[in-house]
Parts: C-alpha cells; sequence; structure tokens
C-alpha cells in the first residue's frame, strides 16, 4: 500500500465557500485513485497565500507527518499549490529524501524526487512560481498605488460598515448610527458607554451577525474612510471619490482624543466631575480626589507625586453641586448661547484649524517628496520635517479642545430644557464631565472664612472659557 498525503490550498476564498479546494481535492483523490494509492491523511489550506510567508497550519502539519515518516508519497493539484516559495520548496524536497517519500505527483503532472533530473525540474518550477508570484504581486502593488492616487476604494470583497460592498455608496441608516456615536464620542462619552448604547438599540455590524465591541467601533470612528479620506500604506494620500459621512474636522478631532487617551490610559471609571479642574486657592496646585472614609474630596496633597501645600480640603458633593448649578445657568445666559452658536459657524476656528492642519500635512508630503527625488539632504530634511511635525501636533491637541458644538448643542435654550438635558438617561458622568469642560477652564478653592460643618461656597472660584 501506497501511503498517501493529500494537499489542497487556495490563496483567495472570499465568500469563504472552500469551493476551490474542494475541487483540488475531488481530482487529487481521483489522481490517487487511478494509480492505486491509499489516501491516508488529507491537510487543507483554504484562503491561505503560499508566497507571503505567513504560517500555514495545513503545510506545517504535512511536513510533521513526512518527518514521522508516516506516507511513501505526497499528491496536489499543482506544485504552486504546495508551495511558491523556493526555500519552502527546499525544506519539503529535503525532508521527503531523508524520511523516505519518493513519489510527488500532481493532477497536472508527475515528478519523481527520487532522481535528480526531476528534482531538479521541480526546483525550475519552483522557481517559475516564484517569479509569477512577485511579479503578480508588483502589479496588485502598482494598480492599489493608482487606485489610492486617484481616491478610487481598495475593494476587499468584504462590505465596511456605512457603505454598500461597492464602498462607494453610502448605507443611511448606517451613516446616522456613525454620525451618532462619533456625536457621542466628541461630546465626552467613552468608547465602552457608546457600545453599551449601540448594544442596547441591538445595532450590528456590517455583517449583521457582530456586536459591537470596543476595538471594532474605535477602528470606525478613527477610520479616514467615514470622512471622505483615501488612507494607503497607513496614510491619508488624499480626498476621496465617495461621500463622506463626518466632516474632516470631526474626524480631525476623533483621532486626537483617541491619541490623547491613549497616552493618559485612563482606563478607571470615573468618580470625580471636576477631576484635573480643581486648583487650590492658598498654593495653586491641582488638587487631586482624596477621599476620606466614605466621603469624596478633592484635596491639596503634599507629597514628590503632588507637590501641594496640604491647606485646602473640600467635600466633592457640595462642590460639584454648586458648579453644576453655576454651569446650567451660564448655559441658559443669552450671552453664553451667542458665543457658542458663533463658535460653530463653518467660518470659526474649528474650520480653520482643520484646514491649516490639512496644509500642514501637504507640506509634510511634499517635504519627504523633495527628499526622496534628492532635492534637499537628510540634513536638510530632518528640522525641517521636525518643525512640521511639532505644528501639527500643536494644531491636532488645538482640534481636540475643541467641543466644534457637538457637546454643547443639546444644551442651549432656557433653564427648564437644559436642566433636562442634563438629567437625561443617556448622560453619563463623562459626557457631564465634557459640558463642564467646554465651559470652564478651572475650579479654584479658597481657604475658608469661617468655621462649620456646611461647605462656604464664597470660597469656589469658577473660570470660564465661555
Amino acid at each position: 500500500m501506497i501511503r498517501t498525503a493529500l494537499y489542497a490550498r487556495i490563496s483567495d476564498d472570499r465568500r469563504g465557500e472552500g469551493l476551490g479546494v474542494a475541487r483540488q481535492r475531488e481530482d487529487c483523490l481521483g489522481l490517487a485513485e487511478s494509480r492505486g494509492w491509499t489516501v491516508t491523511a488529507e491537510f487543507i489550506d483554504n484562503d491561505l497565500s503560499a508566497y507571503s510567508g505567513k504560517n500555514r497550519p495545513g503545510f506545517t502539519e504535512l511536513l510533521s507527518g513526512i518527518e514521522a515518516r508516516e506516507f511513501d508519497a505526497v499528491v496536489v493539484y499543482h506544485q504552486d499549490r504546495l508551495t511558491r516559495r523556493p526555500s519552502e520548496f527546499e525544506d519539503f524536497i529535503d525532508k521527503c529524501q531523508r524520511f523516505g517519500v519518493k513519489q510527488f505527483a500532481t493532477v497536472s503532472g508527475e515528478t519523481d524526487i527520487g532522481q535528480g533530473d526531476g528534482i531538479l525540474v521541480a526546483r525550475i518550477m519552483a522557481a517559475v512560481a516564484a517569479n509569477q508570484s512577485d511579479a503578480s504581486a508588483r502589479r496588485i502593488r502598482r494598480k492599489n498605488d493608482e487606485n489610492a492616487a486617484a481616491g478610487r476604494p481598495h475593494k476587499t470583497g468584504q462590505r465596511a460598515y456605512g457603505y454598500e460592498l461597492d464602498r462607494m455608496t453610502v448605507v443611511e441608516s448606517e451613516a446616522a448610527v456613525i454620525r451618532e456615536a462619533a456625536r457621542r464620542f466628541l461630546a465626552g462619552e467613552s468608547l465602552v458607554s457608546v457600545v453599551a448604547w449601540l448594544q442596547a438599540e441591538g445595532i450590528r455590524t456590517a455583517t449583521g451577525m457582530n456586536e459591537w465591541r470596543t476595538p471594532t467601533l474605535r477602528n470606525l470612528l478613527k477610520s479616514p474612510r467615514i470622512a471622505g479620506l483615501r488612507e494607503h500604506r497607513g496614510e491619508v494620500v488624499g480626498d476621496a471619490l465617495w461621500p463622506a459621512i463626518i466632516t474632516r474636522q470631526e474626524h480631525e478631532q476623533i483621532t486626537a482624543r483617541l491619541a490623547e487617551s491613549a497616552k493618559t490610559n485612563r482606563r478607571s471609571p470615573r468618580r470625580y466631575l471636576l477631576s484635573g479642574k480643581v486648583f487650590c486657592g492658598a498654593c495653586g496646585n491641582k488638587m487631586f480626589s482624596s477621599p476620606d472614609g466614605g466621603r469624596r474630596r478633592y484635596g491639596c496633597r503634599k507629597g514628590p507625586d503632588f507637590g501641594g501645600c496640604a491647606k485646602i480640603f473640600i467635600n466633592a458633593e457640595p462642590l460639584e453641586e454648586f458648579i453644576v448649578r453655576a454651569v446650567l445657568a451660564r448655559l441658559s445666559s443669552p450671552a453664553t448661547i451667542d458665543a457658542i452658536r458663533n463658535a460653530q459657524q463653518p467660518d470659526g476656528t474649528g474650520k480653520t484649524l482643520s484646514d491649516e492642519l490639512a496644509g500642514l500635512q501637504h507640506k509634510q508630503a511634499e517635504l519627504m517628496e523633495m527628499w526622496t527625488d534628492g532635492v534637499i539632504t537628510k540634513r536638510e530634511l530632518i528640522p525641517a520635517r521636525d518643525k512640521i511635525e511639532s505644528r501639527i501636533e500643536s494644531t491636532r491637541r488645538q482640534l481636540a479642545r475643541l467641543d466644534a458644538g457637538t457637546g454643547l448643542s443639546q444644551f442651549l435654550g432656557d433653564t427648564d430644557t437644559v436642566a433636562a438635558a442634563w438629567d437625561a438617561p443617556d448622560m453619563t458622568l463623562q459626557r457631564q464631565a465634557a459640558v463642564v469642560g467646554a465651559i470652564i477652564s478651572r475650579v479654584v478653592v479658597h481657604p475658608s472664612k469661617r468655621v462649620g460643618p456646611r461647605v462656604d461656597l464664597n470660597r469656589i472660584e469658577p473660570e470660564w472659557i465661555v
């Protein structure tokens, strides 16, 4: 009995149906039967390239079986189904020769690896297959570069959320979800909070099968695609041909906020409404959470990690209640409403910063092109590049701090309207903190002038942005 291993592989199975490997398997079984060989094991790698160098479990198991002397022959549909890398083929040949595999048959022809000429032919075929793959990869890269430069989409056979399979036509129901998720995130909600909303509403991902998860939402919101921008090899290369779902300004704010979150790495849930906003009126240092038993407090703390005077402490609850009342009263003020609405105009600060960022990124690309073409030297490149990158980072930080109306729009109106919006069920502590942070730069707590259990509200001094 000739113990035979069957191996089948296909590089691209976009529909996930496995039809390609099924056809290969059927033909290989027919070949083995015609030769009187007995197939004792089958190894399948579906939707895996033999040229990329990525691990192929089926191929690895085949080599292990050969090393264990489990086979006398190997049958595949074509030699390039086995491998397109000469180094892998040499490994296969070495193991066959060392562990007793003498027959290597393909549906397109047989190769006798037990003698020199057969091995030579097989090696030539392996080199030809590698060259074909390399040429194909070069053509694909050139085509992808052309598509990116023209703003055309990179089609993968999978639908992107918000767009039809052609990646050009907007799915309006999903676009509305994206805009709402972006609004909530820019209004101060965490990714976890937005995902909880998506799950509560029963909204599914593009496949219609899976619930949203935080990494999935993060990748969607930071994608240049939804802002009508074409990304190629990790960089935005220009405007896309498809319609944008959110504005470029919103995209820059989202990416800036995500980058800031990655730096601070804040994971514990917020418990203090005014974290980072309260300052000591005695020494000027920032005050931190300083719980006293079961009470939440803000305190000016000593020590190398704090550097405060430890003279000012205040209970969190009355301080936060006072600031909330002050914030809601200010948001009901006609002067504040006018200031916020003026900041939301298309020719406002946000659009100016967004245009400035686009210009800086264009200059950055031009600078790298000049270096690549030899117009400037590396010594000239580095200081110019560092200066532009510094300005880009500064502009992104300004955009991250800019509310652009996403967090304050629903709070414009009379006192009752503002209070109702503040107490809405979906108004999380993070969103409340974002609203406070949009109109208050900081809160200074001065030493108390009276002694007693009640909080002296006269010692609290908010400093307003608008």
